[in-house]
């Protein structure tokens, strides 16, 4: 019996299997987050330059001004190509040009007209308490198209921890803001800055003086 003890315990067949069982499911969950990880970025990234790409074209304006309803709907659909081959279907756009107007309101940017996708609700005209003018356009009577998307990206694995982390769902909300400078539509009144009016709107008002 002692022999068959002592002989069990200098064995050493299927140690390998065994480390490998072991070992496996740890090389598995590393392989399936950073292919995770791989998606998630690549998703974010393209959620970025669709924000500057509807910022950037809605900044150099329409023929006319206001923008048409046509214009800035071809924008719009056509930025959204860039998320491919990611789902497009949830993905809500706001673009707003906005005025700065530092002795009127401060930091706090003019909403001067605005448009979103359907899904999506478009910013109010009116000074804007949620946001501030970024550095480099904290000048009076400046204007600028600010590009806001959104999108849901849902992980293939671990919706219950992503719900933990502040997710909704199983899904993380992407969030992109772009300002940028204003490129066409024309100067209106005294104000030497050109500005670009989205459909249906107006020119910003007048800054204090």
């Amino acid at each position: 019996m002692r022999i068959r003890v002592r002989s069990f315990g200098r064995a050493t067949g299927g140690v390998s299997a065994v480390e490998f069982a072991l070992i496996f499911p740890i090389m598995l969950l590393l392989l399936v987050g950073i292919i995770e990880l791989s998606n998630g970025v690549d998703n974010w990234r393209k959620v970025t330059l669709l924000s500057r790409a509807v910022a950037d074209l809605t900044s150099q304006g329409d023929k006319q001004n206001p923008m048409t309803d046509a214009a800035m709907a071809d924008i719009l659909r056509s930025a959204k190509l860039i998320l491919r081959p990611f789902d497009t279907t949830n993905v809500k756009i706001v673009v707003s040009a906005l005025g700065v107007d530092l002795k009127g309101f401060s930091l706090r940017p003019v909403v001067c007209s605005s448009a979103a996708t359907d899904n999506a609700q478009a910013r109010a005209t009116g000074p804007a308490s949620d946001l501030s003018v970024p550095q480099g356009f904290q000048v009076t009577g400046t204007r600028y198209i600010l590009a806001e998307v959104t999108m849901p990206y849902a992980p293939m694995l671990g919706s219950a921890l992503v719900n933990q982390l502040g997710g909704t769902n199983g899904r993380i909300t992407l969030t992109v803001n772009t300002p940028w400078p204003t490129r066409g539509g024309q100067p209106y009144g005294v104000n030497p800055y050109s500005e670009v009016v989205l459909p249906k709107g107006a020119p910003c008002p007048a800054p204090v003086t």
